[in-house]
């Protein structure tokens, strides 16, 4: 069974870091954010033709690194499209069709009691409780598997893999009674 655990929620709440350590604890390929690198380039402010090309470069960066095991991603197709309806209203047909065509995942949910941290790219400091409810919002309306990983540091990444074993321990079942 591949293993494909995205790390996502709002901004500052330790997606990348709590990604790298669990990429090297479960030996698996880690997915960069790819948004990151592009904006370094554009820290004057981006459009919405910006956005189509991340979510198309995000879609390339995981074919490439996904294989039979499976992947630790720092963003996918979920972030890109909350992050599109905040700036933009209603997704695009090929957002939407990218978000919905996504194999099987995990998602760790990051919830925002991480201190903000200050950065260019960093759009949402007071906002960061309400993006949390609209990302449980919709892993619940999509019926996405998903955990909510709370606390910082070691505590985080603890959360983290024991939300992970018991997603492996319930597939595994689900998966020998079919």
């Amino acid at each position: 069974m591949s293993l494909n655990i995205v790390v996502t929620g709002p901004e500052s709440t330790g997606k990348t870091q709590l990604a790298v350590i669990l990429s090297e604890k479960l030996g698996l390929p880690l997915i960069t954010e790819v948004a990151r690198e592009y904006l370094l380039d554009r820290l004057g402010g981006y459009l919405p033709s910006d956005l189509l090309t991340i979510s198309e470069l995000q879609y390339r960066e995981e074919a490439v690194k996904h294989d039979d095991t499976g992947f630790v991603a720092d963003t996918d197709h979920q972030v890109l499209s909350i992050w599109w309806q905040e700036k933009y209203g209603p997704l695009p047909r090929r957002l939407t069709e990218l978000y919905r065509t996504q194999g099987e995942r995990f998602y760790l949910l990051c919830f925002p009691d991480l201190p903000w941290q200050p950065d260019p790219l960093r759009e949402n400091e007071r906002d960061r409780q309400r993006l949390f409810d609209i990302y449980v919002e919709d892993l619940e309306s999509r019926n996405l598997s998903y955990a909510v990983v709370k606390g910082a540091g070691e505590k985080r990444t603890l959360s983290a893999i024991q939300a992970i074993t018991g997603y492996k321990e319930s597939s595994i079942c689900c998966a020998s009674e079919n």
